[in-house]
């Protein structure tokens, strides 16, 4: 089963022991049914996943035009799991800049909690699926030990054909370790597609 990155898993060093939500984009989804990302580079260079932000629960948009400054290397890193510019400086500036971290501290929070999440394999062959929500968390419980499902939440849109589309998946934590969703969406239908592209 596919990690979300192929890094070293640090364990995460607490900075508060508040709930913290990793948002993962299904960059395919999003590529399709938002025409104004097409020229992003997730869309551009085929990801199947990308990283949002990480939501450290001491609010939001605090950074307004701060940009995170990252050492060739940590960017180098970074780029692997959120490579477009505006998203990394978005995801600084509406919740790392909150939180007392450097921009070098919060970006590595996000790679180490992306490293150790372990995913179902139908997130990354690039196909398109039909999925039962019971069975995929069930898939994503099972892969990561200690994880409850209420850590999961399943955001979907609504598709041309009025099918519920997998958009974005929130992994909630508390500290370092799963937490129940405290603000969950859960806006994906019994059944719903993972879209892999074209």
């Amino acid at each position: 089963m596919p990690s979300m990155a192929f890094l070293p898993a640090h364990a995460a060093s607490a900075v508060k022991s508040g709930q913290r939500v990793l948002m993962i984009e299904m960059t395919p989804a999003l590529c399709s049914m938002q025409p104004t990302r097409a020229r992003m580079r997730q869309c551009l260079e085929g990801y199947s996943m990308t990283v949002s932000g990480l939501d450290l629960g001491y609010g939001s948009r605090c950074g307004r035009g701060s940009e995170p400054r990252l050492t060739p290397l940590q960017l180098k890193v970074v780029n692997r799991i959120m490579p477009d510019t505006t998203v990394r400086s978005q995801a600084w500036q509406h919740y790392g800049a909150c939180s007392p971290l450097s921009a070098s501290n919060y970006f590595r929070q996000i790679v180490n909690y992306s490293s150790q999440l372990k995913l179902p394999d139908e997130l990354t062959t690039g196909n398109t699926y039909t999925v039962s929500k019971s069975r995929f968390i069930n898939q994503m419980t099972r892969l990561n030990e200690g994880m409850p499902a209420s850590s999961i939440d399943l955001i979907c849109q609504a598709g041309s054909r009025r099918q519920s589309i997998l958009t974005d998946i929130h992994i909630c934590y508390q500290g370092d370790s799963f937490g129940s969703c405290s603000n969950a969406s859960n806006s994906c239908d019994r059944n719903f597609i993972i879209s892999g592209g074209k």
